[in-house]
This record gives C-alpha cells, structure tokens and sequence, in this order.
C-alpha cells in the first residue's frame, strides 16, 4: 500500500515540477521574444548615429549631418505648415461627397465607421505662424 502511494505521490510531484519548468521556460522565452520589441519601442531612432557608424563618420562629419538632417526636418515641416489645409480639404470633400450618396441611416453609420478605422493623422496638425494649433478645418459633422 505504501509504495503505491509513493508512486502516485510521486508522479503528482513529476507533474507539478513539469508545470512548473513550464511556465518558467515560457517565462522566458516571452521575455526573450519581447524585449527587442519594447527596447526599440521606447528608443527612437538616431538616424544620425547609425550613419555616422555605418560610414564611419569622424566628429565633423556627424555634426555636418545632423546640421543637414535638421534643415531638411525643418523644411518638410514648413512644407507640411503650407499643404495641412489643402490635405484637409480634400479630406472634408470626400466625406461630404461620400455622404451624399448614403441614406440617413447609412451615413450614421459611415459616422461610426471613421470613428472606428480612420487612424489618426500620422502628426499632430502643424502649428500656425502664431504657434497655435490650427483648429479642425471639419465643420460639423
């Protein structure tokens, strides 16, 4: 009787130990699979540092391309300051011309279905010359 029970105390201790390798093997095997994922999620990247790297930039070179990658950010985002209105008013134009041809219970739906798959402009709308941010060119919708 005694020996028995060794064994099925035994193969319930053989089981225990296997869940518990287990979980701590998916532990990290997680962990592993994540943290390239996270790291370069909370990292942004140094466009500049891995040039400088890559072609093996001295000092002088590095800081004349960060000088050129600053320039060219700073001229998309003028260029951006001055197309923003027109972007949006096509935007505002398609809606309303898809809206035109739906019934009224077809364009509350349309409503729902921006809310839900329209992602959000990739960048914030750009600032006015003033700083401010320019109010949504949409009127009511």
């Amino acid at each position: 009787m005694k020996s028995r029970l060794a064994v099925i105390l035994l193969g319930i201790l053989i089981f225990i130990l296997g869940g518990i390798a287990g979980a701590v093997s998916h532990f990290f095997y997680q962990e592993h699979i994540k943290a390239p994922f996270f790291k370069a999620a909370r990292q942004s990247p140094d466009i500049v540092g891995g040039m400088a790297r890559e072609l093996q930039l001295d000092a002088a070179q590095t800081e004349s391309l960060r000088k050129i990658f600053d320039q060219s950010r700073k001229r998309f985002m003028d260029l951006s300051q001055q197309f923003w209105p027109q972007y949006e008013t096509i935007r505002i134009e398609t809606e309303r011309q898809i809206k035109n041809i739906l019934r009224e219970d077809q364009k509350v739906r349309f409503e729902n279905f921006l809310k839900k798959f329209q992602p959000p402009p990739p960048n914030p709308p750009p600032k006015g010359k003033e700083g401010k941010e320019r109010r949504d060119l949409n009127p009511a919708k």
